[in-house]
C-alpha cells in the first residue's frame, strides 16, 4: 500500500501570536536586527514601537578629527559588538565633532549661518539644530549626559564663552534647549535632577553639584581619592558611582602601556546630601559600565543575552606591540577576577590613531 501523504499545515508568518512577537522583538539588542524585524510585514511592525524599543547594546563610533587644512573626510563608521557588524555613513562637506546619546554633532559649512551646526541621528536621518549662540570652533565638545538611556534623544554639548563654560542640553519634556554655567568640567553625570561635575580648573579636583533648573551651585563634594583627576562619574539606579583608572599603567589618561594590567576602582556616593561620603565597592552586580574619552554610562547585563555583569567596558588607545605606534582598542575589565581582556574589533578601528577618534554610541531610531 502506498504510504499516506502527511498533511502539513502552512502557517503564515503574519499570523504568529502578537504577544510572542513582542517577546521576540524585545530580545533584539542590535538595532539593525530590530529594523529587519519591523520590515517583515505590517503585522510585525504593528506590534513594535519606535518609542519603546528593545534595550540596545552600545555601538563603537569612529570618526575623523577636524583638520586645520580645511580638508574634510566626512565618513563615520559604527561597529556593533553584539552582532559584529560594521555600518558606515557619509555626510558630505561636514566636520564631525563626535557623538552624544544617539546623535552626532556635525557642522556643514555650505549651509546658511542659521542651519550649519546640528545633532544628526544617522539611523533616522533626523537633525536637531543647536542654538545659534553656540560657536562653531574646536572649543565645542559634545558630551553624553545619559538622561534617558531608553530613547537616547537628549544630546548635550559643552563650550566656552567669554571666559565662562556653558553646558547646553536638550530637554525632551519641555521641547527646548537649556543652558547652565559650569566649571571647566572633566567629567559630568546627571543624577537626582542635578549635574555632578568634576572641576578641572583647580589643583585638587573637587566635585560640584549644580541644580538642573536654576544652574546654581548647591555644594561641593570631595573626590573619592586624591588621584581622581582622571576619574569618571556615572549615574545608576543604585546611586552615583565614581570610577578611577589605576594610573600606574598609563602614560597619559587614555594611552595604556600594558592593556592586560589595566585596573579600575569603583566607589559609590553614600548619604547624600546629609553626610556625603564615598564607599569603595568590591563589585557592581548586574551592572555594566561603559567608559571612553568623553565620559561614562551604565547598563544592566540582564537586559542583554550573552553579556556578563560586574564588568567595565572601555575604549582606549593601546600600544601596538611589537610595532611602534598606538591604536584604538576595546577592552573589558572583570571586577571579580581583577583582569582585563581585549574585545575583538575590526581592523579599521585601530588604524590611523592620530587622525581618527573613537567613542561609545547609543543607537536609536527616534
Amino acid at each position: 500500500m502506498a504510504p499516506k501523504k502527511r498533511c502539513t499545515l502552512r502557517v503564515s508568518w503574519e499570523q504568529l501570536d502578537p504577544d510572542l512577537l513582542r517577546i521576540i522583538s524585545k530580545k533584539l539588542c542590535d538595532i539593525s536586527s530590530f529594523v529587519c524585524f519591523r520590515a517583515v510585514c505590517k503585522t510585525w511592525r504593528a506590534v513594535t514601537s519606535l518609542s519603546d524599543p528593545p534595550p540596545q547594546f552600545p555601538w563603537v563610533i569612529d570618526w575623523p578629527k577636524a583638520k586645520s587644512s580645511g580638508e574634510l573626510e566626512s565618513v563615520f563608521r559604527f561597529y556593533s559588538i553584539s552582532s559584529r557588524k560594521t555600518h558606515a555613513f557619509v555626510v558630505p562637506h561636514a566636520y564631525i565633532f563626535g557623538p552624544s546619546d544617539g546623535s552626532v554633532l556635525i557642522y556643514e559649512r555650505d549651509r546658511s549661518d542659521k542651519e550649519c551646526q546640528s545633532f544628526l541621528n544617522p539611523l533616522a536621518w533626523r537633525e536637531r539644530f543647536v542654538p545659534l549662540e553656540v560657536p562653531v570652533d574646536n572649543n565645542v565638545r559634545p558630551i553624553r549626559l545619559a538622561r534617558n538611556l531608553i530613547q537616547n534623544v537628549e544630546p548635550a554639548l559643552f563650550y566656552e564663552e567669554n571666559a565662562h563654560y556653558i553646558l547646553c542640553f536638550w530637554q525632551s519634556a519641555k521641547n527646548k534647549w537649556a543652558e547652565v554655567r559650569v566649571p571647566r568640567l572633566k567629567t559630568v553625570a546627571f543624577y537626582d535632577h542635578k549635574f555632578f561635575v568634576t572641576d578641572d580648573e583647580i589643583k585638587y579636583t573637587r566635585i560640584g553639584v549644580i541644580d538642573e533648573s536654576t544652574g546654581a551651585v548647591l555644594s561641593y563634594l570631595p573626590p573619592p581619592t586624591d588621584n581622581f583627576y582622571h576619574g569618571y562619574l556615572i549615574a545608576t539606579d543604585d546611586g552615583l558611582l565614581a570610577i578611577e583608572v589605576i594610573r600606574s599603567i598609563a602614560v597619559i589618561p587614555y594611552l595604556m602601556i600594558d592593556l592586560e594590567e589595566c585596573q579600575f576602582e569603583v566607589y559609590r556616593l553614600e548619604n547624600y546630601p546629609r553626610d556625603p561620603h564615598w564607599t569603595k565597592l568590591s563589585g557592581i552586580g548586574d551592572l555594566m559600565l561603559f567608559l571612553d574619552q568623553q565620559n561614562g554610562f551604565s547598563l544592566k547585563a540582564s537586559d542583554f543575552g550573552g553579556f556578563k555583569g560586574n564588568c567595565i567596558y572601555f575604549i582606549t588607545a593601546g600600544k601596538k606591540w611589537p610595532k611602534r605606534g598606538s591604536e584604538h582598542v576595546i577592552a573589558r575589565f572583570d571586577i571579580e577576577s581583577n583582569r582585563t581582556e581585549r574585545i575583538p574589533a575590526p581592523a579599521w578601528l585601530g588604524r590611523r590613531f592620530f587622525e581618527r577618534q573613537a567613542a561609545w554610541f547609543m543607537p536609536t531610531l527616534l
